[in-house]
């Protein structure tokens, strides 16, 4: 079984390699980039610079302390933040496969599901093309192995407290919380695990092992407020209660649309054919079609759907909840924020076409006519992916990268610029 998982881990990152191996001659170029990169300099006299919570940095020290390690390793090279971050997607899709089997037992739904995963779908792998999306990548591996040590608790070790799997999930539950910070959403996953399968593990939806996650996580929010200066990013305005309700309800189904229909900026389609300008043309009327269609599938999941579509339903909603309100209307729409929501979606989809495809078993042809549906999405991800790959690459060039990378080496003594690359000179 070792074995084999070994395999199935190495066929993902390979799959992500192929994938997203473009992306490597994309250069540092986005902001959070060079922010990263001043964060490592900073740390080169002592990693006391980690726990560091001051604007512009957040309190993130375990991914800071990622970020340094890479800059030890690769300098300026973002050839190899890359590489990294393909490799931590590889593992991640891994991850999105060990925990479909955990729950639904059935190898075809969990493969499938990796297999969407690491195609990007549902998120369209921004977090992965650019550097720093090692934030994003390195908070999805924390908390799928939390929820995945949880879950073999509930289902496989009787739900001990005491079990090696459940201190493991506290172990990491509190590592999580030292990037950027799941647990609220963590919590809520495992209340409505709870709640859908009570049957399964026998114990109660509020039961002991999860007052204790729920304990910890708001001790740790009470440290990190009182030693680290740590504040959430909230909203920048008061916009009152009634406008607070329906922007995050807005928000919510703003960002399950552009999961299904990702393309949204006009510099994408400018640049695409006809076909695809065609269809922009209409993108307000699609959204509201697909709004609709994913409130209805929602519900009827949830009346008809089985208990593991109903959690992997319910999965999505709450994982896409804190970003629907945290920062908002600054930071609202970000399809990087997707790449850990996408699992409940890819499972869904996973789950749809593969049962279908097992309700027409004795179609020899039409039996395949389901996984139409997943392909198209790979196809419609590969696409996205071809294009911010391009995109990304002339911002790297562009005056605006150039001019960040000035500032870079200006703050620091140890940075030059040489033709126009940065180079670290100790």
């Amino acid at each position: 079984m070792a074995a084999k998982n070994i395999l199935i881990l190495c066929g993902f990152v390979l799959l992500g390699y192929l994938f997203f191996g473009q992306a490597q001659d994309n250069g540092f170029w986005h902001g959070a980039d060079f922010l990263s990169l001043q964060h490592s300099l900073m740390m080169i006299d002592g990693t006391a610079d980690s726990f560091s919570s001051q604007p512009p940095f957040k309190f993130q020290p375990l991914a800071y302390l990622a970020y340094f390690v890479l800059f030890k390793a690769f300098i300026f090279n973002a050839k190899g933040y890359f590489i990294f971050n393909i490799i931590l997607h590889g593992l991640n899709s891994f991850l999105v496969y060990s925990l479909v089997q955990t729950i639904l037992k059935d190898r075809t739904i969990a493969l499938l599901s990796g297999l969407l995963f690491v195609f990007t779908v549902g998120s369209y792998g921004k977090s992965v093309m650019i550097a720093s999306g090692l934030e994003d990548l390195l908070i999805t591996t924390l908390t799928l192995l939390t929820m995945l040590c949880y879950f073999k608790n509930e289902l496989d070790r009787g739900g001990k407290t005491l079990s090696g799997c459940y201190l493991l999930t506290l172990l990491l539950f509190v590592t999580s919380m030292l990037t950027r910070s799941t647990s609220m959403a963590i919590l809520g996953t495992f209340l409505g695990f709870n709640f859908f399968f009570k049957n399964e593990t026998g114990k109660r939806v509020l039961n002991a092992n999860f007052i204790i996650l729920l304990v910890v996580a708001v001790t740790a929010l009470i440290i990190k407020a009182q030693v680290f200066g740590y504040r959430p990013p909230l909203y920048t305005e008061n916009p009152g209660v009634f406008k607070f309700i329906f922007w995050t309800f807005k928000n919510v189904i703003n960002y399950l649309v552009r999961m299904v229909f990702p393309i949204h900026t006009s510099h994408l389609v400018a640049q695409s054919g006809t076909a695809v300008r065609f269809a922009y043309r209409f993108a307000t009327e699609i959204r509201i079609i697909i709004a609709l269609t994913i409130i209805s599938y929602s519900f009827f999941g949830f009346i008809f759907g089985n208990r593991p579509i109903r959690f992997f339903i319910a999965w999505t909603y709450i994982m896409v909840i804190p970003f629907a309100f945290f920062q908002f209307p600054d930071d609202w729409l970000n399809i990087r924020h997707l790449y850990l929501v996408s699992v409940g979606f890819v499972v869904v989809i996973s789950a749809g076409a593969v049962f279908c495809s097992r309700l027409i078993t004795h179609q020899r042809i039409r039996r395949f006519v389901p996984m139409l549906v997943p392909l198209m999405f790979i196809i419609l991800s590969r696409f996205i992916v071809w294009q911010l790959d391009r995109s990304y690459e002339f911002k790297a060039a562009s005056p605006a990268a150039i001019e960040m990378k000035e500032n870079l080496s200006e703050r620091f003594d140890d940075v030059t610029m040489e033709d126009g690359r940065l180079v670290y000179m100790k």
